[in-house]
């Protein structure tokens, strides 16, 4: 009866505010913010995925119908989710999670606003996570409709040819047991279609990927961060390793030890490399916020 009640009320509320929320961003975001956390708040998994389907349609009415919205900053939201513009200015990512149930899964989503500055338009495109049915993830490409679903936290463009791919790079609580780390690709097909997963990671045993994953132990840290050093461009992270000989092949029991590994932008690909000098940029080891901490 408590959840049905908050539903009817949150639903009396928007039908009485769409008019504020299509025109006043401040008050928009206010909204936003409280129905992001109503959702993260309920006290099961179904009740969470009913109160984040109007989060969601909520941030499109925001998007569609307020005129502010497309260059407003959202400050305060961004304290809640990950909200990031591509440095070239071509889209908008609006990207948050659910923590699902007491074994720490999440269910993420992501809005993509494309920018069509030829019409003067701008284009959702909703992306789907169905990551939970991958079985290769680190060789399959994905679309919008059935996305590998991360938390973005940053956009690096890259040219291939005259094409421009997108290189993210993200996190993922995945369970209770182990954090991920992830190098993603992401282009557009037209104004409203993706593709996620180029073949352009070169590893070091010369097989190529589509995208790299990262998993390492719940309670420790890894950092993974784009760097230009004398204009090369570089993807640097901790070498990971498990706790002990016996652990081997056992993500969840592998950390960092102290060593760094890399990407380098080289010949339209990122190619491994291992063993970087950390000596080249002094600044790195500035640690990256978790997401989701407050």
């Amino acid at each position: 009866m408590k959840l049905l009640t908050t539903f009817i009320f949150s639903g009396i509320i928007l039908y009485i505010s769409a008019q504020n929320i299509a025109t006043d961003i401040q008050f928009a975001e206010d909204s936003l913010i409280h129905l992001l956390q109503i959702a993260r708040n309920q006290p099961d998994e179904h009740s969470k995925k009913i109160a984040n389907k109007d989060f969601k349609n909520t941030l499109k009415f925001v998007l569609t119908r307020n005129t502010k919205a497309p260059d407003y900053p959202f400050e305060k939201l961004k304290k809640k989710m990950a909200i990031l513009d591509s440095p070239d200015g071509v889209f908008r990512i609006y990207n948050w999670n659910i923590e699902l149930n007491k074994y720490g899964e999440h269910q993420y989503y992501c809005i993509v606003s494309k920018n069509d500055k030829k019409r003067d338009k701008r284009y959702l495109i909703d992306c789907v996570d169905k990551s939970k049915y991958a079985r290769t993830p680190e060789y399959t490409q994905f679309t919008e409709k059935k996305w590998y679903g991360a938390l973005y936290y940053d956009i690096i463009p890259v040219k291939r040819g005259t094409r421009t791919i997108y290189t993210l790079l993200a996190w993922d609580g995945n369970d209770m047991s182990s954090n991920k780390k992830i190098i993603e690709t992401m282009k557009f097909s037209g104004n409203t279609k993706l593709k996620f997963g180029d073949p352009i990671f070169k590893m070091d045993d010369d097989k190529i990927k589509r995208r790299v994953i990262f998993q390492y132990k719940k309670d420790t840290y890894m950092s993974l961060k784009h760097k230009t050093i004398k204009k090369q461009e570089y993807i640097i992270f901790d070498h990971l390793s498990p706790t002990s000989p016996e652990l081997e092949g056992i993500k969840d029991w592998y950390v960092t030890d102290l060593s760094f590994d890399a990407f380098v932008w080289d010949k339209n690909k990122w190619v491994y490399q291992k063993d970087v000098d950390m000596r080249l940029d002094k600044k790195f080891k500035t640690k990256y916020n978790n997401p989701l901490e407050k």
